[in-house]
């Protein structure tokens, strides 16, 4: 009990350390392949009740997720933007490459990381996506 309260005053403290640097807490499941993700600036409050942790955000909603699914909990300055192919924190030239090498290597976009703009299609218009990204932030 004693080393969970200590993790709740260490996470509280790092949480106001880092709400005005643009960092972001990550939440990695077991059930999905893309972290939860939300700025620290918008969280009101972690709690954890009924076997769940969950989000308070200062706009009033809440996200739960069950702690036996989460395999790690993170903050960082990176995003997990969808245009961040290759999961490096940095979406550049290599994100990319990663679109034509899957469009050159692969014929079932299923589900595909590299169909960004969800259309069913990994092409040109996934990499045009990814330059706007690049141009704007």
């Amino acid at each position: 009990m004693k080393n969970l309260v200590a993790c709740l005053i260490a996470l509280f403290l790092s949480l106001s350390a880092f709400a005005d640097d643009g960092f972001s807490l990550f939440i990695v499941a077991n059930t999905s392949q893309q972290p939860a993700e939300h700025k620290l600036a918008d969280i009101q409050k972690l709690t954890f009740e009924d076997g769940n942790l969950v989000v308070n955000l200062k706009n009033g909603q809440k996200e739960s997720t069950a702690i036996s699914v989460v395999s790690r909990m993170y903050f960082s300055s990176l995003s997990s933007v969808a245009e961040d192919i290759n999961g490096d924190g940095t979406v550049d030239t290599q994100d990319v490459l990663k679109i034509y090498d899957f469009m050159q290597t692969s014929s079932t976009p299923d589900g595909a990381k590299e169909d960004i703009n969800k259309d069913g299609n990994v092409d040109t218009q996934d990499v045009l996506k990814v330059f706007d990204y690049i141009q704007n932030h």
